[in-house]
């Protein structure tokens, strides 16, 4: 049997498909780790599975380019369902929360450590 073991990279381009097929703007490339600003029509050539994408360009009927993450975020964003500054915001608050709940994990580790090290003593 085998598994997938790139489900990140999967999941990337999934949702950067979604955002190429569902956005109000035109996306006009992407960066993925390893090669930067792809144009759309080699993102389907090149990507093999195994490089991140980690960035969808795109780009207003002004000219103006934005940088999304291929996330939840980034397809709302796309989509026209919220503004750059709320995708911002939204980016922001994941990372906090993403860094709090490391903090958290590693503190109940090394509580349960000198939990152990006293019990065992």
């Amino acid at each position: 049997m085998c598994i997938s073991n790139n489900f990140i990279e999967q999941q990337a381009y999934r949702i950067s498909e979604e955002i190429r097929k569902n956005s109000v703007y035109r996306v006009v490339g992407v960066d993925a780790s390893g090669v930067s600003d792809l144009s759309v029509n080699q993102q389907n050539d090149h990507w093999n599975g195994k490089d991140l994408i980690t960035k969808v360009i795109l780009e207003d009927k002004d000219g103006r380019l934005y940088y999304v993450k291929p996330d939840d975020n980034g397809l709302m964003f796309s989509k026209g369902e919220i503004t750059y500054k709320e995708y911002g915001k939204r980016q922001k608050k994941e990372d906090v929360k993403g860094i709090s709940y490391f903090f958290v994990s590693i503190g109940f580790i090394f509580i349960l450590m000198i939990t152990l090290l006293k019990f065992l003593s």
